[in-house]
């Protein structure tokens, strides 16, 4: 896909020769800064579009600068379209080029020096938003190490897809009703924007799939079942709950148990109604049903039929 030009140019908040006022304007939409000129030539460009927790920046200075921030705030990733950008975040540093962007934390300190003929796509994340689909990735075993700053490339694999999905959100933003205009697309289009960095930025995967954890983790996660049964529970409760990620914990099930945390669940669940029918302790199979967390209870007859050799109300009638 051919990169625009000069990205969001229809969405232009300043251009100027003045160090104040693009300083002014910058620390509106960014953060507060220090921009001190290192070189001759400045001529500042800032164009901007947001969706709503996430925001695109394009910023051109002309010329060298550099840039000290005592925190941001937000996560901000910088991808330069051409020409190269120094970050410092404590005692690491990076190089941002139009190969390489540089992912920088919001917390603590930075400095920042641009190159002349620097100009530079940034995206600004939410704090919230990006804790949110961490959140998420984690539960499905994806896994980001925690650095003050870290380098994705975007060249090759999903790095160079989540960048070409940049740029179809910036022609998007060019376009008369865009799905950037539709609150429900923009706020997709903001999930896919995160996803795929995290995507980006996970550590690589074992090949030969994860590594089963040890038994006793597992046991626990089984006793959790047991214990929770009758509430409602998904793989990536269990999962959260021991410290596994989705993936190990399926693996644990399946060399432990020879089943998986759902159909482990569900057989549970299958016994606790048993009990609750022979017992007379429920007035109907519903009730049983309801009690023990099963709440589809169309396919409750054969489950029950292919567990026990007969049928729920046929245990009630004996237990009457």
């Amino acid at each position: 896909m051919a990169r625009l030009a000069m990205p969001l140019a229809s969405y232009g908040v300043l251009r100027t020769r003045d160090v104040d006022d693009a300083r002014l304007a910058v620390a509106a939409s960014l953060a507060p800064h220090r921009l001190t000129m290192l070189g001759p030539g400045f001529d500042a460009v800032h164009n901007a579009a947001s969706l709503d927790r996430i925001s695109l920046h394009y910023i051109d200075y002309g010329a060298e600068v550099q840039v000290d921030v005592d925190g941001l705030g937000f996560q901000l990733i910088q991808i330069p379209l051409a020409g190269t950008s120094a970050i410092s975040a404590g005692s690491r540093s990076l190089t941002a080029t139009p190969r390489t962007a540089v992912v920088a934390a919001p917390d603590g300190p930075l400095r920042m020096r641009y190159a002349s003929g620097n100009p530079r796509l940034m995206v600004r994340v939410s704090s919230a938003l990006l804790r949110e689909r961490l959140d998420t990735a984690r539960r499905t075993g994806v896994v980001v190490a925690g650095r003050p700053c870290a380098s994705v490339d975007i060249t090759r694999g999903r790095g160079r897809s989540w960048r070409s999905l940049l740029d179809v959100v910036l022609a998007d933003l060019e376009r008369d009703r865009g799905l950037a205009g539709s609150p429900l697309a923009a706020a997709a289009l903001e999930i896919a924007i995160v996803d795929g960095l995290i995507a980006s930025m996970a550590e690589p995967s074992d090949d030969n799939g994860p590594q089963a954890p040890h038994e006793r983790i597992i046991k626990r996660a089984a006793r959790l079942i047991d214990d929770h049964s009758g509430e409602p529970l998904g793989t990536p409760d269990v999962a959260e709950a021991v410290g596994l990620s989705v993936r190990a914990l399926q693996a644990g099930f399946q060399t432990y148990l020879q089943t998986t945390p759902m159909a482990y669940l569900r057989h549970v669940r299958l016994l606790r109604v048993r009990e609750a029918l022979a017992s007379g302790n429920a007035a109907s199979v519903t009730d049983a049903a309801m009690r023990c967390g099963i709440t589809h209870l169309g396919r409750l007859s054969g489950d029950y039929r292919a567990a026990f050799g007969e049928s729920p109300s046929e245990t009630l009638q004996r237990a009457r």
